[in-house]
């Protein structure tokens, strides 16, 4: 399913999905320091109710040229509802941990997760991200190789609960 984030929150009200989208996001705060992915489309759920939430992130990592210390780099995600990460919905997307004299290598990988979460009418979702060590680069990415996206499909009314 493909279009503008309007056109895919309208069918029926229980469907939503982020567009397919090229981009690059180099995370570049402190270990664990979350942070929204921006240049994904932010999620607006179109109907109060228990969603079945899936989303899959494509991350990349790289570790300095060998040095003489140990070194760590990685990508967690995880997502946002209404701004604030909803506990339960982490994944370490790739992680890399070299001993000295062994780094220099680029990884990447792709993550997903499904969860169910019970949602009003109007609740955003959004793509959060951390670095995990301070070494190297990490990033996640989204293009012809591997796509980063998020999909929500409701499953029951407003009144039941996610359990």
């Amino acid at each position: 399913m493909t279009g503008t984030a309007a056109s895919l929150n309208r069918v029926d009200g229980a469907w939503a999905q982020t567009p397919t989208l090229d981009f690059l996001r180099s995370l570049t705060g402190a270990s664990r320091a979350w942070e929204v992915v921006t240049e994904m489309t932010t999620l607006t759920i179109p109907r109060a109710g228990v969603w079945e939430v899936n989303y899959q992130v494509r991350g990349v990592s790289q570790l300095p040229a060998p040095g003489a210390a140990n070194t760590d780099v990685g990508v967690l995600s995880g997502l946002f509802k209404n701004g604030v990460l909803v506990p339960g919905t982490e994944a370490i997307v790739i992680y890399q941990n070299e001993a000295a004299g062994d780094q220099g290598k680029q990884i990447q990988a792709t993550a997903s997760r499904q969860f169910m979460h019970l949602f009003a009418a109007g609740d955003t979702v959004q793509l959060g991200a951390c670095r995990l060590g301070v070494s190297g680069t990490a990033a996640v990415v989204s293009n012809g190789d591997g796509r980063t996206s998020i999909t929500a499909h409701w499953v029951a009314p407003e009144g039941d609960g996610p359990g």
